[in-house]
């Protein structure tokens, strides 16, 4: 099958999935996906960025990358390898080496896990870096303090609004009709860093039941479904009476950074949203959020269900294993699943219920955000290199990682290959998550850690503390001059 036909396998899939889902639309209503799908190559030919033609002389633009193996090859590789991925960036990144006469190069600092050390640099006035990639949690160290430029002023050929950008990274990153950072299809594994469900073919064959594809284009893959199939697969292998996931077979395994994180997004909650001036507010105290905690608990809490912690079999392994109906995983960390014995296949975490409009699926807070240095040499140039890098990420880097990696290499459907598009769809950068405004941007995780707590005592607990930090930040971003 070619790369034009998957993706529109792909596209039909999520238009059947948004026609479910929201009802039909009107004959006016675009209900096309340009900005998550794969583009077909016509699609790609039109939607081409609108960039002057420009010769740089051989300027070497310098990325500050983190130390860290998952992301640092997602933007750069120094050559051409064999492998389909690290050849698809060498390629996009030498199309764009050549067509402006750049040279690209990557900085890796060891030690700096997170990407949070080149401060120094940019506040001595020091024009070494033209592009900083940190942790998304440490993304506000650089823009407190005035370190990097507002994309909408400083940017002028990135158009973010345009399919290889993030929507919602764009709305969560504007303070004030400023934007610090962005999230794109200039790295692929912001794709790859989106929660999805694997789910084992073999249980869904012995229990009779129905691939849950179906349910998901219909819009009624819903909480309420998975936990009664996690229960119908529960089991005591051993015999002795406790059904425990190192020794028997759960209907769904998940680790504390997984579903108790990602539980609230499926119910489209959010730990902070935007008032209408672009500052930050806390959004997680709502009915809603009380009424997703405490199912996905009471759920957990059953035998059919466990979360790891740090003393427990490795949830991945377990479904790896053959001994847990469901799993969730990052889709990059689909990848680990190629040996596994028994078949599988991929979907979005279901919906809280069947009201919710999208399947959300949460961006960890480890990808890949782009900063541009208020010291960068030339903000212009920067602008048409990286809206270039975006576009061809979104018209050939992203395809392959769709098409061939995931379809081919790793998953064993085509079926799977369209959730994830639906995934992609759905992609949340929670600003609340992403930032460090202490204890409730990891509520789920936290409520793991104490179980004593339920979500009204932590979120008393930690309200006055986090709102504190957030009225700073919102005070320090109002008065950037950058």
């Amino acid at each position: 099958m070619t790369k034009k036909a998957i993706s529109t396998m792909l596209l039909c899939g999520l238009l059947t999935a948004q026609i479910a889902s929201c009802g039909s639309a009107g004959a006016g209503t675009d209900t096309s996906a340009a900005d998550t799908t794969a583009p077909t190559e016509t699609t790609a030919d039109t939607m081409k960025p609108d960039l002057p033609a420009k010769d740089y002389g051989g300027e070497v633009i310098t990325i500050y990358m983190r130390d860290d193996d998952s992301f640092y090859y997602d933007l750069y590789v120094p050559e051409a390898n064999g492998d389909i991925m690290n050849d698809a960036v060498f390629a996009r990144n030498s199309s764009v080496e050549e067509q402006f006469n750049v040279k690209i190069e990557m900085f890796r600092n060891p030690g700096d896990k997170y990407g949070q050390k080149a401060g120094s640099s940019i506040l001595a006035g020091d024009d070494t870096y033209d592009m900083i990639v940190p942790h998304g949690r440490y993304v506000n160290t650089y823009v407190s303090e005035g370190m990097v430029a507002d994309w909408n002023s400083k940017m002028p050929y990135v158009d973010l609004e345009k399919p290889w950008w993030n929507q919602d990274a764009r709305a969560a990153y504007t303070f004030y009709s400023k934007i610090y950072a962005a999230i794109g299809d200039i790295s692929h594994l912001n794709t790859g860093a989106s929660t999805c469900m694997l789910f084992n073919k073999a249980m869904f064959e012995e229990y009779k039941l129905e691939y849950p594809y179906q349910l998901v284009l219909d819009g009624k893959w819903t909480f309420d479904k998975f936990a009664e199939y996690s229960r119908l697969a529960a089991k005591d292998l051993n015999g002795d009476t406790v059904i425990d996931a190192e020794n028997d077979q759960v209907g769904y395994s998940t680790s504390w950074w997984g579903g108790p994180i990602q539980v609230l997004y499926s119910g489209n909650q959010r730990v902070c949203g935007k008032d209408e001036d672009g500052a930050m507010m806390l959004t997680l105290n709502t009915e809603q959020t009380v009424d997703i905690f405490d199912r996905f608990f009471a759920f957990t809490a059953d035998s059919c269900a466990y979360i790891y912690t740090e003393k427990d079999p490795i949830p991945a392994q377990v479904f790896k294993e053959g001994r847990s109906m469901f799993v969730d995983i990052q889709i990059r960390s689909t990848m680990g699943m190629r040996d596994m014995t028994d078949d599988f296949g991929i979907v979005p975490w279901p919906k809280m219920d069947e009201s919710i409009d999208k399947y959300y699926a949460n961006v960890d807070a480890g990808s890949s955000l782009i900063l541009i240095p208020i010291t960068a040499t030339d903000h212009e140039m920067m602008s048409i290199v990286i809206e270039q890098l975006a576009y061809l990420g979104w018209r050939d880097v992203v395809p392959t990682y769709y098409d061939v990696v995931l379809q081919t290499k790793y998953t064993r459907d085509e079926e799977s290959a369209a959730m994830i598009d639906i995934i992609r769809d759905g992609r949340v950068c929670d600003i609340g998550y992403f930032y460090g405004i202490g204890a409730l941007n990891s509520t789920g995780y936290n409520l793991v850690k104490n179980p004593s707590m339920n979500f009204a005592s932590f979120y008393a607990k930690n309200e006055k503390t986090c709102q504190a930090n957030i009225d700073k930040i919102n005070e320090q971003y109002r008065t950037l001059e950058n």
